[in-house]
């Protein structure tokens, strides 16, 4: 921690006023006024403010008047006189103090490189730190590791380090539970003070009207904060200003770690949401620390870690994003605030350009830039924070951060709020077409049995044995007339219609004779031709009219089943046969009913139309 104030030449006195914070313990440490570290060097500048994990906050020492005089006993018997009023003039000249544990700083190089605008983007490992309602986004399991080092290039050499450990993992068991995440964030400033965040997220998405559109989640994290066990923190000053050790003869530490330890721990929770606005369009909440846990090192102490809100909108374009976060709190009644605006270009083969600029309360203004590369399975990213007021003399934050992707795919990844769009229009019509085609099996299912139903009657005409026909009586000739006593007697005469019957009677015996040897259609064309020829010829022909007629009815009856198997047929190609089966059939038909002297014209029209 440094602090800053309105002179333009610079002292060190960090051992008085290390030496200053075991008497006055509640103005060092913190913890009694909702602190939780001291001062380690005081820097005069001019911008009257102090830096505490990367941070710039004004600052007070509200000193015990008693503990204040012995530390001034101490200062006299140790010091020059011009240091005694230097440090007289810093801690009248102070400013109040408006300082929080567990400040939110950028993690995570591309984000960093954003400005921390990051609360409606989040789609990936990141999410457990900016909003766990983006862990539904994440497609599978996700590994990151940061490190940075905070404004590296001061004159004191000050060690300030933050390091992150995220992963995400999507649980995927026949249908969406969602994505669980884990993240360790440590900071440390030296062997002097340090904080970590274990955090246990988990993000899901929920549909509305069947799209995917509301992203909800959580965050459990437990928070601890810890002091260095060093010369300062040990053999503190009494109020006479003499050290334990000088007066008793052993180092003792100061009286709040003496009694409450060197570490407090509590546990928070954030809520996070996002929702797609419109096309390409988004707007993220993230609400963090809702329950305002405790952090003081005296249980007693009402000190609290502020709730904080991140309101973000983002767009995603072709090939460019941008994305504005406004942040908000109340730390120790006094209103703190924060506005970042930040764009990335995409470029070809996976890589991307990032810059961002922040402004906020407290003299905040900062600028960004970064760059990353992306592939299917790595990302690796890096990041320059720069302050453009409050510290000088420093060289920025940097950030390197490395992500790895692996594992199965189990969400759709969404890389811009056009592809969400289509996605979900593409869930809808998926779930649409999975409907159609439940529906359309089941058509075919029934058409399936309908075919082999209709098939299996159309094969039983087809095999029905041709019916045999008997053989026709055969037909005698008839009785010739008695005729009346002639007054004379006659020679005998031959008629023409005896000499026709003889001939009929010689055509149809033949006929009847050869008749069983003769295919249906030769033994119809047969008997038809006798009765044509001698039909009106005033002879009987009453056994050939007969036979014809038998033939006629069995003619009639194939072609009633050469219409039933055509019907068939044709309900079978409705339901779907395929071509081959199609040809199979019709000629089977042709086969069957040709022989019947039935026209088969039609069958062999589509039969043709098939080949």
């Amino acid at each position: 921690m440094k602090i800053m104030k309105t002179y333009n030449f610079k002292f060190q006195i960090s051992d008085i006023i290390k030496k200053l914070a075991g008497a006055w313990e509640s103005a060092f440490t913190g913890v009694k006024n909702g602190f939780s570290c001291f001062p380690h060097e005081i820097i005069c500048g001019s911008t009257g403010v102090y830096l505490y994990g990367g941070k710039v906050y004004s600052s007070v020492f509200p000193a015990r008047y008693h503990s204040f005089k012995a530390a001034l006993r101490r200062i006299t018997m140790n010091k020059k006189m011009n240091n005694i009023l230097l440090v007289l003039a810093a801690c009248i000249l102070l400013p109040a103090l408006s300082y929080a544990a567990f400040e939110p700083v950028a993690i995570g190089a591309r984000p960093a490189a954003m400005g921390g605008a990051y609360t409606a983007i989040a789609d990936d490992v990141y999410s457990v730190y900016y909003n766990p309602a983006g862990l539904s986004l994440v497609p599978r399991m996700e590994f990151t590791t940061q490190y940075s080092q905070l404004y590296t290039g001061l004159w004191d050499k000050s060690n300030l380090n933050y390091s992150f450990l995220g992963l995400a993992q999507p649980l995927m068991f026949k249908r969406d539970f969602g994505t669980v995440g884990l993240s360790v964030l440590n900071f440390t400033a030296g062997s002097l003070y340090r904080e970590s965040t274990i955090t246990l997220s988990y993000g899901r998405n929920f549909k509305i009207g069947g799209i995917r559109k509301l992203d909800v989640g959580f965050n459990v994290k437990s928070l601890t904060i810890g002091y260095g066990t060093d010369e300062y923190t040990y053999d503190s000053l009494n109020d006479d200003g003499i050290t334990h050790s000088l007066q008793g003869g052993a180092a003792r530490a100061d009286s709040l770690f003496e009694k409450y330890g060197f570490s407090k721990s509590a546990v928070a929770i954030d809520i996070g949401v996002k929702y797609a606005l419109f096309t390409n369009y988004k707007l993220g909440l993230m609400i963090s620390n809702i329950n305002e846990p405790g952090i003081a090192q005296d249980s007693t102490s009402d000190a609290k870690l502020p709730r904080m809100i991140n309101l973000g909108f983002a767009h995603n374009g072709k090939g460019y994003l941008v994305s504005v976060d406004y942040m908000s709190r109340q730390v120790n009644k006094v209103s703190d605030s924060r506005i970042s605006i930040a764009a990335e270009k995409l470029l070809p083969m996976g890589f991307g350009l990032r810059s961002s600029v922040a402004l906020g309360s407290r003299e905040l203004t900062n600028f960004a830039v970064g760059f990353g590369y992306q592939s299917s399975g790595l990302q690796i990213d890096y990041a320059l924070e720069y302050p453009i007021s409050g510290i000088k003399s420093t060289m920025g934050n940097h950030k390197v951060s490395l992500t790895l992707k692996f594992g199965p795919v189990m969400h759709v990844p969404e890389e811009a709020g056009a592809l969400q769009v289509a996605l979900e229009k593409e869930q809808k019509a998926r779930a649409q077409t999975e409907v159609a085609l439940a529906e359309k099996n089941k058509e075919l299912e029934d058409a399936r049995k309908e075919i082999m139903k209709l098939k299996g009657e159309l094969e039983e005409l087809l095999s029905r044995p041709v019916p045999v026909i008997p053989t026709p009586a055969e037909q005698k000739p008839a009785k010739a007339e008695k005729e009346a006593p002639a007054v004379k007697p006659a020679e005998p005469v031959f008629t023409q219609a005896g000499n026709i019957e003889r001939q009929y009677l010689e055509e149809y015996n033949l006929y009847r004779k050869g008749a069983s040897k003769l295919v249906f259609t030769e033994r119809i064309g047969a008997i038809r031709q006798l009765v044509n020829k001698y039909k009106g010829k005033k002879i009987d022909v009453s056994s050939a009219e007969g036979e014809y007629k038998i033939l006629l009815e069995e003619q009639k009856n194939q072609q009633r089943m050469y219409v039933d198997s055509l019907t068939y047929y044709r309900k079978m190609v409705a339901k779907g046969i395929d071509s081959k089966t199609q040809a199979d059939l019709l000629k089977k038909i042709i086969s069957r009913y040709e022989q019947f002297d039935i026209d088969v014209s039609e069958a062999k029209r589509e039969l043709s139309n098939i080949k």
